[in-house]
């Protein structure tokens, strides 16, 4: 039940419910007293209070923290989007969370010079954060800021979706690039090798790097990927993959020097194969669109979805719609030519 009490000339509205800790506020009117009251009875009794003293100290940093101890390790882009949360919402806790704030948080950001994807990407991890801290931590926190800010923050173009591409290099540039990194004496790195493996393997370059000889398997040529790019973002997901074609012919011949089969830098491929790329007058082509163009050569040797699936690493098929692109001159080889006799 509820009390209400004259302090001077204000008023103090204090409620108290069996098993629950008694809650008070003071206000400059009786009217509100009762009005806060009256929501503030049901809402102890739904189990969906928030007293706005207690939730100040549930500071969006320390929640970070917890987040990271109890469900980490994570990877790269999300460890760099909590670390943007904890630097740049040191002052907010719960308390102080509304679309409002949100909206401030993405002109900051913006203003830094973060663009709408990283926004958005930060923005969909503390709506995860927040999530966690209702439903498992049990933290009496029902607003949902997040979404109440986003059409705002969509009208205001403080975010965005990342630009699917849809570059496939040609036959002619890939042979192009792998003459041009042989003719280099000098060159460590076995770019052509790494090139042609890629296509291949449809792998990224952080997955080329990080393969082990000692997870080559030459009887059923395969190989593990380890801790491979999963939509959860936890560390662990290995995966056995096939190393088709020239693949396994690829990885095979590499000198063994240590660990792993391609023991280099995947940021030295984001240098070197751009630079290549200018020299040859290669328009619009990056290191990641050879993984788009070894996936569309899958589709185009008739492998299932399924199987690409297992190839590619992707967990959602509908991801891999955006590869199976079909040019207009691959149909004539299934259509006898006419002679027209």
């Amino acid at each position: 039940m509820a009390t209400y009490i004259k302090v001077g000339e204000r008023w103090r509205a204090q409620v108290r419910i069996k098993g629950h800790k008694p809650v008070a506020r003071t206000f400059d009117k009786k009217a509100q007293a009762v009005a806060w009251a009256t929501k503030a009875e049901d809402e102890i009794r739904s189990g969906g209070f928030a007293d706005a003293r207690a939730l100040a100290d549930f500071t969006i940093p320390s929640l970070v923290t917890r987040y990271e101890e109890e469900f980490g390790p994570f990877r790269k882009s999300k460890r760099g989007a909590l670390k943007m949360l904890r630097r740049h919402m040191k002052n907010d806790s719960l308390a102080s969370l509304d679309d409002v704030s949100m909206i401030a948080y993405a002109k900051r950001r913006n203003a830094m010079g973060a663009g709408g994807v990283t926004i958005g990407l930060e923005l969909n991890y503390l709506s995860g954060l927040l999530t966690v801290a209702r439903t498992v931590w049990k933290i009496p926190f029902r607003a949902q800021p997040v979404r109440e800010a986003r059409p705002a923050l969509k009208m205001l173009g403080l975010l965005s979706k990342s630009k699917e591409r849809d570059r496939r290099p040609t036959s002619e540039e890939i042979e192009a690039l792998c003459r041009h990194f042989d003719g280099k004496a000098r060159q460590v790195i076995p770019m052509s090798d790494i090139i042609r493996f890629a296509v291949a393997t449809a792998m990224r370059a952080s997955e080329i790097t990080s393969l082990l000889w000692d997870d080559l398997d030459s009887e059923n040529r395969t190989i593990v990927i380890r801790d491979r790019k999963h939509p959860e973002e936890k560390i662990g997901n290995n995966q056995t993959v096939p190393l088709l074609g020239e693949a396994f012919e690829i990885a095979s011949r590499q000198p063994r020097r240590g660990p792993f089969v391609f023991p280099y830098n995947a940021h030295s491929f984001s240098s070197i194969f751009p630079r290549a790329c200018g020299e040859l007058k290669i328009v619009d082509l990056r290191f990641h669109d050879l993984r788009h163009e070894g996936v569309s050569r899958l589709f185009e040797q008739g492998y299932r979805i399924e199987q690409v699936a297992l190839v590619s690493g992707h967990r959602d098929w509908k991801m891999l719609r955006r590869y199976t692109q079909v040019r207009a001159r691959d149909l004539h080889r299934d259509f006898p030519v006419s002679t027209g006799e």
